[in-house]
Order: C-alpha cells, then structure tokens, then sequence
C-alpha cells in the first residue's frame, strides 16, 4: 500500500470520545484517533447505500492518527515515553522569541540503550546512570530531577514548539429517547478541541481514488462525535510534508548510538573495564505513535512487542512501556467497542540484528506501513521506525 498524508482543518469544534469521568461530563482526546476517520468513511459509504462496500473498503486502507500540527509541512509526533525534562523549568530551549523557554527537552534512551548493553559486555562503570537537569544558568547548574514529558512536538525553523491542544466547554440539554425532545433538568457538558490548528495524519491506501474518497466523506459527514449538533465540521486534503525517510533515520539513530556508546565506553575505561570500542551489527527501535494491541506467541496479551524477521524471531533489548485500556464505539454500528489491555502511546521498543542496515531497510518499511499488534486497520499499532527524537540526547 501507499502511504499518503493528509491535511485536516477543523471549521467547528471537534470531539473524539476520551474516558468519562462522571456521567455529564464528556471529555475529548487531544488527537484524532485513526479509528475516528475510519468511522466516518463507514458512515458516508452507509449513506450512500453502500453498506455491503464497508467491509472489503476498510479492508483496503489503514488510517494512522492525526496530530495536532503547527503547519501542513511540519507534522507533529508525540514525545516517546523515554524524553524528559525538568521537574522545576520544563520546556523546550530553543524556542520562538515570544515563547516561554525552559531548561530543555532531552531523550534518555540511546543514553540508557548503550549503558545496558555495556553493562551486558562487561563494562563497569564508576557511576550508576542519573540524569539531571545541567542547565546552568545565572552561574549555577540547576540540578533538578528529570521527569517524564506528555504531549506532542514539533520542530520548525524558528524553533521546537511543544503543542499545547485548545479546547472549549460547550453545556447543552438532553434529549428524551422517547418524546425526542429537551429533557428537562439533564444538562450535559463537552469538551471539544478549538478549530484553530491543523491535524496532520498519515493514511496507506491501495489507490488514491480512495483517498479522494476519503476526503469527500470527512467534508460531507463530519469528523468526531456530536455532528449532528454542530460539532466536526472540517476539510480535508492531501498534503507533501518534510518526513525523512527510514534509511536516513535508522542511519542517524545508529550514528548517534555509536557517539554515546563510544563516551560511555571512555568512562568505563577509568575502572578497568573491557568493553567493545563501537556497538556491533544494527539496531533499531520502534516507537508506537497509538496505543497497540499486542500478544505473545500463545495469543496471551502483552506489553513487549516481538518482531519476524527472515524467519528469526527478534526479542526488545531494551524497551519503555505502560498498560493502556483501549475501547471506543462504533458510529457505523452503533455498537460499543470491546475493552482491551495494549501498550500505551509513546512506547519505545529497541531491537537488535546482525543484519546491516541495508538489509533490513525494506523490511522496516514494510513493517511501519503495516504496524505491529490487532486491530491495525483501525488506527491502533501505528509505528515510527528511529523517532527522530531519539537523536537529542543533550537538551533543546
């Protein structure tokens, strides 16, 4: 399939059902789950009188989510479970001239990758691993904890945005299932997203014919719960984006792992230690921009994600994760999604092979085109192969 990505602009407030914390409250996601545009072509091709189309359609297409982006030709990523910043001044350095600057945003896994795996061939180290903040500012380092960071990102020319999502609280009343009019006293509140930015998400077709489709369906039906009372109204289109390819990323990811494999193994010199002077064969990680539905070789659910690769069966060497509860519901049906346990966005998986890079280069292509895990025509197991994030090992 080919991989397109498309523009989303919102007109009106949009909503995309998030869990509820109390029965009048309707919370929204951030984001726009792949699922969502998923349900909005099954009910376009529903009120075309296509129902029996639905099934071999969706069959044909995989919907990646939607970020919030700050343009059409910078798509926004969420951070990976392995960036952090400071407890005390978090944000990015490098910023607009009108932006509030912090102390810098860091990744800590190529960090952490190459300590475990000297540790594995026998490095000692006269430290344990601490990260803290080094921002030296007014004369002093800072030296605060580092803490995990939520969200979204991304990086332009004038500097790294850090994507904060607008929203608005909307009441309104309920309706009676039986008379179809106001029910008095039931009053409820939404929380939608602001139509001012742009979502940018990646969809693999089978033709663009479909994709034009697609376009059509979101301009016609809506996006998003609540279209029939004002909200989800949004156009569409697609769009050429700058997105570095697989090969240039796994190549940067290696580099830099070599660079910080090469100072750690310079520490441990200073014990004595025995290590390798440069990481051997090719690794890659793994990073899912969506939660992911994922299970072990006898069908049990699982957080680790396990690869095939020319026949050889590839295990994490190092990997970041946290449960997740996945549902929804389903607007062509009408019919409530199961709940089920998947490994939370953001996760971050590493893996090692003895194969060089341009060996396995297709291999990555095919499988981020493909995802990992259920349910991936759904919108779950998007991936990133090498999060370009990974690279920023010192604070930006």
């Amino acid at each position: 399939m080919t991989e397109y990505f498309l523009s989303l602009t919102p007109e009106t407030p949009l909503h995309t059902s998030s869990l509820k914390s109390k029965g009048d409250y309707l919370d929204t996601k951030s984001y726009l789950p792949g699922s969502v545009l998923r349900g909005t072509l099954a009910e376009w091709l529903k009120l075309q009188g296509e129902d029996s189309q639905i099934v071999p359609m969706v069959w044909k297409i995989r919907f990646g989510n939607f970020f919030p982006s700050p343009s059409e030709r910078t798509p926004a990523l969420p951070f990976p479970m392995t960036a952090l910043e400071c407890k005390l001044h978090g944000g990015f350095q490098n910023v607009p001239r009108n932006d509030e600057r912090g102390h810098g945003i860091r990744d800590s896994l190529l960090v952490a990758l190459a300590y475990a795996e000297l540790e594995k061939r026998g490095a000692h180290f006269p430290v344990p691993m601490l990260l803290r903040c080094a921002s030296a500012e007014g004369g002093s380092k800072c030296g605060g904890r580092m803490e995990r960071v939520n969200g979204f990102y991304a990086h332009m020319p004038e500097g790294w945005f850090k994507i904060e999502t607008p929203k608005m609280l909307q009441t309104k009343v309920a309706l009676s299932r039986h008379r179809r009019t106001t029910q008095e006293a039931m009053l409820y509140r939404v929380v939608g997203i602001r139509p001012k930015c742009t979502f940018v998400g990646r969809i693999w077709s089978e033709s663009e014919a479909i994709v034009q489709e697609i376009e059509e369906a979101i301009e016609t039906v809506g996006v998003g719960a609540l279209t029939g009372r004002g909200f989800g109204t949004a156009r569409a289109k697609v769009v050429n984006p700058t997105w570095e390819s697989v090969s240039e990323r796994l190549k940067a990811f290696n580099e830099k792992l070599s660079e910080v494999w090469c100072d750690l193994v310079d520490l441990a010199y200073q014990v004595n230690s025995t290590a390798p002077n440069r990481p051997e064969g090719t690794y890659f990680s793994v990073s899912l921009l969506s939660p992911a539905v994922l299970s072990n070789s006898y069908g049990m659910p699982t957080l680790k994600l396990f690869l095939e690769i020319n026949g050889k069966w590839l295990e994490p060497v190092f990997w970041a994760t946290r449960p997740d509860f996945i549902s929804g519901f389903s607007t062509a049906w009408g019919l409530p999604k199961p709940t089920r346990l998947g490994a939370a966005m953001g996760s971050v998986y590493v893996f090692w092979t003895d194969e060089p890079q341009d060996a396995v280069v297709s291999w990555l292509e095919d499988l981020e085109a493909k995802g990992v895990g259920d349910q991936t025509d759904e919108g779950l197991g998007e991936i990133l192969v090498c999060h370009p994030f990974h690279k920023e090992v010192m604070p930006v």
